[in-house]
């Protein structure tokens, strides 16, 4: 039997993208790639699919710690990561382990409905996390849309936040949610040291995504505590009234994971949230982008 001219064409340029939206609001599930071998259209692809769905997960990869970090890359910078101290011996690979329900101490997979780094100048690009070890059952991430949180509020809110300005912190969050305390010199201490190393940012409210040009409200729950110029007491009634919006189940999705799923976000047009409510082991390997972008800019 003679051989076609497409039985010969590299691996990497016979690849099938079939891009499968999960629900009507934002996340998709990508089939036919190998992300070890893309091809230039792949990767056009895939970074099309990133834009329009916001969180794409890949099923069925192998891919060793060097090949996820390559992959990385190909959308930018690799970050160092402020609170996860597990670093593998491929810079800007992370180990992040679980944070079962019956565990005996707290971990950042605990801090619920966040964004990455929010607290920081530039917040990440985004992130991306590679399924190693996974409970049978459990573990999801949850993700909810910026921008269709924007469109769901009335004219007259969206008016009011145009130019308003969101105080975001790095202790606040911390403090409220138990995660850092007060109760002992070397805690207040860690907390100075943590102040001093990121001081408050202001990020607009309302601001446009820096690739698609889409206005979304820009606001988590964890580190966005106040809102410039407002008294406590309207800061507060506000930002509880938004923060309740933002995650409505009709503005998300959640993804389960299986072995060698890789899950991909863009860290500024959603807020996530890890599900803690397994038992077991729940292992990845994790990678952030750094982005130049400020909010507003």
């Amino acid at each position: 039997m003679s051989t076609t001219a497409a039985d010969t064409t590299p691996r990497a340029t016979r690849q099938t993208i079939d891009v499968r939206p999960i629900t009507g609001a934002l996340g998709a599930e990508v089939y036919g790639v190998d992300l070890a071998n893309l091809s230039a259209d792949a990767l056009a692809r895939i970074r099309q699919a990133f834009l329009d769905h916001s969180v794409l997960m890949f099923h069925g990869q192998t891919l060793s710690k060097e090949q996820f970090a390559d992959f990385g890359r190909r959308f930018g910078e690799l970050e160092s990561e402020p609170f996860l101290p597990n670093k593998t011996e491929v810079p800007g690979i992370y180990y992040l382990r679980g944070a079962p329900r019956d565990g005996k101490s707290l971990s950042t997979q605990n801090l619920g409905w966040h964004a990455d780094h929010s607290y920081q100048k530039n917040p990440s690009l985004g992130a991306m996390l590679y399924a190693i070890d996974i409970p049978p059952c459990g573990g999801d991430t949850l993700f909810a849309s910026n921008y269709l949180a924007y469109e769901g509020l009335s004219q007259p809110m969206q008016d009011f936040l145009e130019d308003k300005i969101g105080i975001h912190d790095v202790l606040q969050y911390g403090l409220n949610s138990g995660h850092h305390s007060t109760s002992s010199v070397k805690a207040i201490e860690m907390l100075k040291a943590m102040r001093e190393r990121y001081p408050q940012v202001e990020h607009p409210l309302v601001c446009r995504h820096p690739e698609t040009g889409r206005k979304m409200l820009y606001i988590n729950c964890a580190w966005t505590t106040a809102i410039k110029g407002l008294s406590h007491a309207e800061s507060s009634a506000i930002l509880a009234m938004l923060k309740a919006h933002t995650i409505k189940d009709i503005y998300a999705c959640r993804f389960r994971y299986q072995p060698g799923s890789l899950l991909f976000w863009d860290n500024r047009a959603v807020q996530h949230s890890p599900n803690s409510d397994y038992t077991g082991q729940r292992l990845m390997w994790r990678l952030a982008l750094h982005s130049s972008w400020e909010p507003g800019q």
